[in-house]
């Protein structure tokens, strides 16, 4: 285990097979960042405008605009996520401090009747924070991830001759065996028995025997973020009409650690030289993996703004899928040490997946379209009611990867992927506004938004391919944000501040579900893997000063 064996961290290439839906769906998700203002409402912006965020919202927002503006938000991100099994609860914490936005937008009055104002702004904001933490402890370990491993290296055929190293060989380099195998099998932790190999959790019955007790501890640490640089114009007809165009291009940075690690007594581990096991040994071990991801891309939107009369007003804004190019940087590694029953024969010490060189990977994600609808009503002169529903077809992510010559070739296997794992969610949002003096308003929102999951996916009802050695995966339930807010307005000075409470189920797997028997029967049952709940409640504290002019 982790606490047991030193971490030892070297650079290595990992990734034998193309990335994962799930590696897609992390570069699409989205979060609810902005100014003050708009995080009070909940996002619940679409028909209402002249606020920074919500024209990436609805690029028609800016045409709302009478005059120009030069604003700045920042936040305090605090989050606290839970990880509770049958037995066992823990809790991580951390807090961030991250630049929401900056922008300006300028507004240039025409004297025309048809289009009063042909307004313009250029933007940074960061619509996405990664930052995420959480871990814990099974403590009663009902299946080995060295079980599985031995299960995917004996369907793909894999013989000793793949696995070990030679004289003249490299087995990462001249086997097409995946690498999470060889490093397995170089840490003794999967076992040759004749032409198959067992895992040290293996018992003849596919999970642990009664005999075995045997504990697990994990970890996964999200870090970076989404950078967005906006350019957008915009005006109105008649002061009924408001549209907008943007453009923006994205930059990327994901840092990502993840560790899995077991200890099992009464494990299936080597007696001797010459290969006889022991049922009775134990065994400790444990997996990391450093990934780093960064890229740029860019995307486009649009969108309009309806006044039919003063008191209602309509949105519609539609993102066309941002074309994001990556590259992955990974490293792993392997701890382990096995002992036989009478301590006698002791195998320790760590494998790292090709002896230390960095692997490169670069393939392009091209995230969800989405449409969102609005409708807001001004109530006398002191209210807002806005409501905004919105669809992501999460379905419609496309993963391509590089071929030698640079050019981008559609994945076949993760766009399947992505369509049976993934839906499209709608997300519902309201807010409210009321003057409470002339300078002084009061806010309050509310958000939903459905889980991007299909049923079978989260229920461990189909088997869930992930990239290169990381086999743990998590798959997030609906989400929730309860949020309040005030804003001052002192002449051309505004001040606002905002805070958000986020609230997230999600379900965490040390790997996915698969079929250990020899065929796909009619009825089979997959074989569940230890997993863990997580619930993030993640606070937000937000605050925006600008100046309009």
């Amino acid at each position: 285990m982790r606490r047991i064996l030193s971490a030892i961290i070297l650079s290595i290439p990992l990734f034998m097979s193309a990335q994962s839906a799930i590696d897609a769906y992390t570069m699409a998700q989205t979060d609810l960042k902005g100014t003050a203002r708009f995080v009070s409402m909940a996002g619940a912006f679409g028909a209402l405008g002249g606020d920074m965020s919500a024209i990436q919202q609805n690029a028609g927002g800016i045409g709302v605009y009478r005059s120009s503006d030069v604003g700045l938000t920042l936040s305090l991100d605090m989050q606290t996520t839970k990880s509770e099994t049958p037995e066992t609860s823990s809790k991580m914490s951390q807090t961030k401090f991250n630049i929401n936005s900056v922008g300006y937008v300028g507004s240039l009055k025409l004297n025309s009747g048809l289009m009063p104002y042909f307004n313009f702004g250029v933007s940074y904001h960061r619509p996405l924070s990664f930052n995420r933490r959480y871990g814990g402890k099974i403590s009663d370990l009902k299946n080995s991830m060295t079980n599985y491993v031995a299960s995917i290296t004996n369907s793909d055929g894999c013989t000793t001759d793949d696995l070990e190293y030679t004289v003249l060989g490299n087995p990462y380099e001249d086997s097409y065996a995946r690498w999470l195998s060889i490093m397995a099998y170089n840490s003794y932790i999967i076992n040759p028995i004749d032409s198959y190999s067992n895992g040290v959790g293996y018992n003849f019955g596919g999970l642990m025997n009664k005999y075995s007790s045997g504990f697990s501890e994990y970890e996964m640490i999200e870090e970076g973020g989404i950078n967005e640089f906006d350019l957008n114009i915009g005006g109105n007809i008649s002061n009924v009409v408001y549209w907008g165009l943007g453009v923006g291009v994205t930059d990327v940075n994901f840092n990502k650690y993840t560790y899995y690690g077991e200890g099992i007594n009464n494990a299936s581990v080597l007696k001797n030289k010459n290969g006889e096991r022991d049922h009775k040994g134990t065994a400790s071990w444990g997996l990391e993996n450093w990934l780093k991801t960064s890229g740029i891309g860019w995307n486009f939107d649009f969108g309009l703004i309806a006044r039919p009369y003063n008191e209602l007003r309509l949105g519609l804004g539609f993102h066309l899928p941002t074309q994001l190019y990556l590259k992955d940087e990974a490293t792993a590694t392997i701890n382990y040490e096995t002992v036989s029953s009478n301590g006698s024969f002791v195998r320790s010490g760590y494998e790292d997946a090709n002896k230390g060189y960095y692997d490169v990977v670069k393939y392009k994600v091209s995230t969800p379209w989405s449409l969102n609808l609005s409708a807001a009503t001004v109530v006398g002169s002191k209210a807002i009611l806005s409501a905004t529903y919105e669809r992501i077809e999460y379905n419609a992510m496309n993963l391509s990867f590089e071929e030698m010559n640079g050019s981008y070739v559609e994945d076949p296997y993760a766009s399947n992927d992505i369509d049976v794992y993934y839906k499209g969610v709608n997300v519902f949002r309201l807010g409210a506004e009321y003057r409470l003096l002339p300078s002084v308003s009061l806010r309050l929102g509310y958000a939903y938004q459905s889980s991007p999951v299909r049923k079978m996916a989260i229920e461990d009802e189909m088997i869930i391919n992930t990239s290169g050695t990381t086999a743990a995966y998590t798959f997030d339930k609906a989400t929730q944000y309860i949020t309040a807010g005030a804003g001052f307005r002192a002449g051309k000075f505004y001040a606002d501040i905002a805070f958000a409470l986020k609230m997230r189920e999600s379900e965490y797997r040390a790997f996915t579900p698969y079929n250990m028997g020899p065929s796909y029967e009619t009825n089979y049952k997959l074989t569940p893997a230890p997993s863990a709940t997580v619930r993030d409640f993640n606070s937000q504290l937000v605050c925006s000063v600008g100046y309009r002019f």
